[in-house]
């Protein structure tokens, strides 16, 4: 059995995949298997991969989304632990080692996720992602929305998935945010604040259905809220954790230019949580803020 099991979604994403394998290989912690899942591209996929022989294990599925694809590599990984790396990110050299030295030092946590860097398609960095925590994760989960963020960041002891079972693939956006409650339900988290991964932000990754967007938050909320398991003060703040979502969809309608559902989300996310009020003042300025400094990338690494 090797400690971890990277695996590594992919679908027509042939143009960053070489990278993204090249930073799970590259890995200054060794112990590893790498998987790469082809959820049924119509790309160069199958030819990128080939040329790593051996060292990738390379399963193809017809084309059934991220979720299946993912829930392909758990079944078929050896690994202790299983490591998440979407095909269009990349990982520093010490990821992984940091990460692994983190679990063994903190003896009962099962899952472990770091802050990451922001880059444009070319890497040229835009911002530095860290995790909002201020509780367990089970609560922050639900009541600050997904504080994990990219899946590229956690790695977990891989016997955890048969207690909370897979991805769900009836949720096309959401489905991480979904594990990562299942999981917070029988393990706490431990976050390493250092940015190990290179999230990839370009046109594919940000092309997002709002409709989508929020059919799947609302959905993952009220699974959340419906876990028996949860402390009173936690399900007390149901109204303004949907506040809260309710509010993120209006801002994602408003970057969509769909302002007649901007409209209908703040007035759904204001009685439910008044002080989404402030939020909604400090909207413009922060639009103007993220325009400027989005002029201005750096490199990476």
């Amino acid at each position: 059995m090797v400690a971890v099991s990277v695996v590594i979604p992919a679908y027509n994403a042939a143009r960053f995949l070489q990278a993204a394998v090249d930073s799970a290989l590259g890995q200054s912690f060794q112990d590893l298997e790498v998987l790469v899942v082809d959820d049924g591209s119509t790309d160069d996929t199958e030819s990128v991969i080939s040329q790593y022989g051996a060292a990738i294990r390379y399963l193809r599925q017809e084309n059934r989304g991220v979720a299946e694809a993912r829930n392909h590599g758990i079944e078929e990984s050896k690994g202790r632990y299983v490591a998440f790396l979407d095909a269009d990110d990349t990982w520093s050299y010490e990821k992984l080692d940091r990460q692994m030295k983190a679990l063994a030092a903190w003896n009962g946590r099962r899952v472990c996720y770091s802050a990451f860097k922001v880059c444009t398609e070319a890497l040229e960095l835009l911002s530095v992602r860290r995790s909002a925590r201020e509780g367990s994760v089970l609560d922050d989960l639900l009541l600050r929305g997904n504080v994990v963020g990219t899946p590229s960041t956690v790695v977990c002891d891989r016997s955890l998935f048969s207690v909370v079972g897979g991805f769900d693939p009836c949720l096309s956006q959401c489905a991480d945010w979904d594990m990562w409650i299942r999981l917070a339900t029988v393990t706490e988290f431990l976050y390493v604040d250092e940015p190990l991964v290179e999230y990839r932000q370009h046109r594919a990754n940000m092309s997002r259905n709002p409709e989508l967007l929020e059919r799947d938050s609302l959905r993952v909320l009220e699974k959340g809220f419906s876990l028996s398991s949860l402390r009173p003060s936690v399900r007390a703040a149901r109204p303004a954790a949907f506040g809260r979502n309710y509010m993120v969809l209006a801002g994602t309608y408003y970057h969509a230019g769909r302002y007649g559902d901007f409209l209908r989300c703040a007035l759904r996310a204001v009685p439910l949580d008044p002080r989404q009020l402030g939020y909604l003042a400090g909207l413009p300025g922060r639009i103007l803020r993220r325009r400027w400094h989005h002029r201005r990338p750096r490199r990476c690494r």
